[in-house]
């Protein structure tokens, strides 16, 4: 096993990372970032589901207190009392200096005819705020120019586990990808930057590699995570080869949604015209699902047909197969809980972008997330290289990871981990999507926690399935965490729907719930 020190390190490649690499840099510190697949290859930083980006910002003259408060109020308002209200007020107040950070390394805007940066309403936003990026190219060519700005040393490989000692963290154990070598990287200062979980669930608008790395790390380095149970979904569509983003626009044509037997699925769960127009509406002001008005009825009706079974498909006619309608998950609102230097409860370990939680609450405003992977990237690294510099000494820790230690290339190769994996995705599935329930959570918890204990029995794990026992481990950790964090949560709040303790009916719904949705 190779050993490597450093001042900081970063692990993950996204926005958040770049941004955290660049800020330790300019901090003084030896920066070493570890991507799990070639920069700019994956994560939703990269997405090529969306294409591009948008990012709320107050830049130049609009930062007025006016303007300022308008801003936080939204987010809070959005986040139905689940914001950290100080890091609400840090992601404001910073947002225009980072975002004309980008404009400098090259990032561009679309514009207006006028020549004037076209401004858009994000997802439950009530202004025009968030700027929107020209094109992908340019996203990928801006990060990649800030990335060599910094000059991190860059290594592609999957972090084992974090190396924590005296309560503190002090690095990580990473597998290299090309050469599957153990490197123990010993490190002053370590910052979770590697994105969400969306990849937990079997149908998901992220990578097969975006699957909680950061949030089941930190949980097993002992750090406190929050706000788990409020992931957004989108209204999607799928064939074998393709996933796409639902186009809102066209639910209020009749028959746009139907069962697998043909049958208008609207028209059949919500039967008063007038109230399904006001559904559907609603429902077209913010792709992301939330019960935080009556859109909700639209998501509960698709998800209601898919748990018995029937496929609902989209268009009726055309193509052949039609597409079918599902809910991709998208991204995690919340994660890792750090403070306003952007430090968990360890030690030593930061986080920014998604895999941090704090600024964000049980809706998020449309472009935030970008924001945030700068505004908290920055701030991350920075403060990551300060406490580098005071750290005179790393501690001698000698032993390697327990996970690490069972590799045995004289071991058999698991014939059934692909289909542990592919089976813990569908209970995930089943379970924590648009409708939950505490029957289907304690299913989910205890089938993951009976699989878990199963991996952590010992068995060796021969080193060419290494990057798959991993990729289960976090799927099972973060599944559990988030069964866990929806069972305690009986309230019906943005995202996080619970049918058990929600019982209204649409025909009881000619107004919109309140923020948060109390058990009837």
């Amino acid at each position: 096993m190779d050993t490597l020190a450093t001042d900081v390190l970063i692990i993950g490649a996204g926005a958040a990372g770049i941004r955290a690499a660049l800020a330790a840099a300019q901090g003084g510190a030896a920066v070493v970032l570890v991507a799990k697949t070639p920069v700019g290859g994956s994560g939703a930083s990269f997405s090529p589901i969306s294409r591009g980006w948008g990012i709320q910002a107050l830049v130049g003259k609009e930062r007025t207190e006016g303007n300022l408060k308008a801003f936080y109020d939204d987010i809070i308002r959005a986040g139905l009392g689940r914001c950290d209200p100080v890091l609400v007020r840090i992601l404001v107040e910073e947002s225009g200096v980072r975002v004309e950070d980008l404009l400098r390394h090259g990032l561009r805007f679309k514009k207006n005819p006028r020549g004037v940066a076209l401004r858009v309403r994000g997802c439950f936003s009530n202004e025009n705020r968030a700027f929107v990026t020209e094109d992908f190219d340019n996203v990928k060519g801006t990060l990649t120019a800030i990335l060599e700005k910094s000059k991190a040393k860059v290594l592609e490989g999957r972090v084992a586990e974090l190396v924590v000692a005296d309560g503190a963290c002090w690095g990580a154990w990473i597998v290299s990808s090309s050469t599957r070598q153990t490197i123990r990287i010993h490190a002053k200062a370590t910052l979770l930057a590697c994105g969400g979980g969306a990849g937990i669930f079997s149908d998901h608008f992220a990578s097969e590699n975006e699957t909680g790395d950061g949030y089941a790390l930190a949980h097993r380095a002992g750090a406190r995570l929050n706000n788990l149970e409020f992931i957004q979904f989108m209204l999607g569509l799928k064939t074998d080869s393709s996933r796409r983003f639902f186009p809102l626009g066209g639910l209020n044509t009749p028959g746009v949604l139907r069962d697998s037997t043909g049958t208008d699925l609207l028209r059949a769960h919500i039967p008063d015209a007038t109230l399904r127009n006001l559904y559907v509406s609603e429902r077209q002001r913010h792709f992301p699902f939330s019960c935080r008005d009556n859109s909700c009825f639209i998501d509960i009706a698709v998800a209601s047909e898919r748990r018995k079974g029937n496929r609902v498909c989209f268009p009726p006619s055309t193509p052949s197969p039609p597409e079918a309608v599902v809910h991709f998950a998208h991204a995690f609102n919340g994660g890792i809980q750090v403070d306003p230097a952007a430090e968990s409860s360890v030690p030593n370990l930061f986080a920014a972008g998604e895999a941090a939680a704090g600024p964000h609450g049980a809706d998020r405003i449309g472009g935030c997330m970008m924001t945030a992977t700068q505004v908290f990237g920055a701030r991350a690294g920075k403060n990551a290289a300060q406490r580098a510099h005071r750290i005179s000494k790393l501690p001698d820790i000698r032993p390697v990871s327990e996970f690490l230690d069972r590799m045995d290339p004289r071991s058999r190769p698991d014939p059934g981990l692909q289909e542990r994996i592919a089976d813990a995705r569908r209970i995930i599935t089943d379970s924590l999507t648009v409708v939950r329930n505490r029957e289907d959570l304690e299913r989910c918890r205890d089938h993951l926690e009976q699989v878990l204990a199963h991996m952590e029995k010992r068995p060796p794990i021969h080193p060419a399935q290494l990057e798959d026992h991993l990729r289960l481990r976090s799927i099972l950790v973060l599944g559990r965490l988030v069964s866990t964090a929806a069972m305690g949560n009986e309230l019906s709040t943005g995202s996080h729907y619970r049918e058990d303790t929600f019982h209204r009916t649409p025909s009881e719904c000619s107004r919109p719930p309140p923020p948060a949705c109390c058990p009837a």
